[in-house]
């Protein structure tokens, strides 16, 4: 009995031993802290700027990058109804706009618009009041929506508090911009490189650490502007 009793006690030394090698080993990965996400670091910034809502996209509508307008809308060009039904029809205000060189080109939106923010949230614009109000805030920097990440994108997670890893993937811009804008000190995020970045010009560049994928952003931040 003594000796059974001491293969089980064994037993369940050499299972603790087991799992906490194990969740060392995870730690050690996470703790590198050149390969973490962390909120408010330049990287993720420039990466929420990526992933975001074209708010620049449609300003030949809004004149704003607060927000875009949410098609199809009917608009008023220089006395002229037109109503954008897709981004191709951007064309159509400039069209109008280059029948004369006298006039003052003005666009008004014609209400209820729905406008989407930057965080992809949606609001119904009902009065002029409302848009004005809207369409002041305090943006930093235009969106860098010309660059685009090539997915799926893998992130690897380990959750500090209940010790659990994870790989979380994400499909498009708006599951990454939601990802980044949760990160929080009890969860580590790293991106399973590697990456692929895809400039505004159609070229590709393979990233494989975080200060590869940051430098790629700073590079084509340019030709978005």
């Amino acid at each position: 009995m003594k000796f059974v009793k001491a293969k089980i006690e064994f037993f369940f030394i050499l299972i603790t031993l087991l799992l906490f090698s194990c969740q060392s080993e995870e730690n050690i990965v996470f703790q590198d802290t050149s390969g973490n996400l962390i909120s408010g670091s330049e990287l993720v910034v420039k990466m929420m700027k990526v992933t975001q809502n074209p708010v620049s996209a449609d300003n030949i509508i809004d004149s704003t990058d607060c927000f875009s307008v949410k098609l199809p809308v009917m608009v008023i060009a220089n006395g002229q109804g037109i109503t954008i039904a897709n981004e191709a029809d951007y064309s159509l205000i400039e069209d109008v706009f280059n029948q004369s060189q006298q006039d003052i080109d003005e666009v008004q939106v014609q209400f209820p618009a729905t406008v989407v923010y930057a965080d992809y949230t949606e609001a119904v614009i009902s009065t002029q009041q409302e848009w004005l109000q809207a369409a002041t805030c305090n943006e930093s920097g235009s969106d860098l929506t010309c660059i685009a990440f090539e997915y799926p994108m893998s992130v690897n997670t380990y959750d500090t508090v209940n010790q659990i890893a994870d790989v979380v993937v994400v499909d498009d811009n708006m599951e990454l911009y939601g990802f980044l804008s949760n990160l929080n000190e009890d969860v580590l995020a790293a991106i399973a490189y590697p990456v692929v970045v895809q400039s505004p010009n159609g070229g590709e560049i393979t990233v494989s650490d975080n200060e590869e994928l940051l430098n790629a952003i700073n590079q084509f931040t340019n030709l978005c502007e």
